[in-house]
């Protein structure tokens, strides 16, 4: 395994995938890529970004500390935008060649995913590659 992909949204669900993509990531010498999909919405007039950038940057730093705790190797951070966050983390897991994507069983779109489903749910119908889903 070479390539561990974490998609995470600043939910606590999002950093346990992390901290667990991590310990894998460091057992197994794998390089750890984590994604951060910067979700929009499109109005009738604007573009509106679910998060801010200091939101981001909280993010970030976090999710940083996480990997440092466990000790694993820092990790490349990736920023996408997006209106369909299952949709590219699939893409970005292709493009990687990931040969894994660790994410969280519930992120911060659990009413959006009692009416549509989970994006976790998604991407494990719709990856190419194994996908670990952490509760």
């Amino acid at each position: 395994m070479k390539r561990i992909l974490t998609a995470i949204d600043g939910s606590k669900a999002s950093y346990r995938a992390l901290e667990h993509a991590a310990k894998l990531a460091k057992g197994l010498g794998a390089e750890l890529k984590i994604l951060l999909v910067r979700q929009f919405v499109v109005g009738r007039r604007d573009v509106l970004e679910v998060w801010s950038d200091e939101e981001v940057l909280e993010i970030r730093n976090l999710a940083l500390g996480v990997v440092s705790a466990v000790g694993a190797p820092k990790p490349q951070i990736l920023e996408e935008p997006s209106r369909d966050v299952a949709y590219t983390i699939v893409d970005v897991a292709l493009r990687l060649e990931a040969d894994l994507i660790v994410m969280g069983a519930s992120g911060m779109g659990s009413i959006k995913a009692f009416v549509l489903g989970s994006v976790s749910n998604e991407v494990l119908r719709k990856s190419a590659c194994p996908v670990t889903i952490v509760h």
